[in-house]
């Protein structure tokens, strides 16, 4: 998880700022809208592919100061309350944000498979989504197999200051 986000920083902001250093180690980004303010509320949830790639993520980014709009906020990386791809997915896909603004939705990166380019991919669609209301198998993450075996989860939260975990 990703806290304490300057709330002008936008989703394609932050997955710039993200992209720099991390492009194709994470395989989904969320960054919460507040809807009637039309800025981010302040924190972000980012699933890193592998434990290793959260070490290089919290040295860039952890306790520093965010380097657009002039911020005072602090960085703060922590782990977040759900874990692994599969399990950010089952809980996003019939999530009534799913109905909002393509921009204000979680996304999926491709890193599995022959198919690996680390570009967006489509959310598994719900029956309250406009899907055809028949969900997809997911297919478990190599996060989610740590999680198994006891290795810490590769998800963690990054935000802005006055963000929460």
């Amino acid at each position: 998880m990703i806290k304490n986000i300057p709330n002008k920083y936008t989703q394609k902001m932050l997955l710039t700022t993200i992209d720099e250093h991390f492009h194709g180690t994470y395989d989904f980004f969320y960054l919460p809208i507040d809807f009637k303010n039309k800025c981010n509320v302040g924190y972000a949830f980012i699933n890193m592919t592998q434990p290793i790639h959260i070490i290089p993520l919290v040295e860039r980014l952890n306790n520093k100061k965010w380097e657009r709009f002039n911020s005072e906020k602090i960085c703060s990386i922590s782990y977040a309350r759900i874990q692994g791809r599969s399990a950010l997915i089952s809980h996003f896909q019939n999530s009534s944000l799913m109905h909002e603004d393509k921009r204000c939705r979680p996304i999926l990166f491709v890193l599995e498979g022959s198919a690996a380019t680390g570009e967006q991919e489509s959310f598994p669609g719900s029956a309250g989504a406009g899907g055809s209301g028949t969900l997809p198998t997911v297919r478990p993450s190599p996060a989610d197999d740590a999680a198994s075996t006891g290795a810490p989860a590769p998800s963690v939260v990054a935000g802005g200051p006055g963000g929460e975990a």
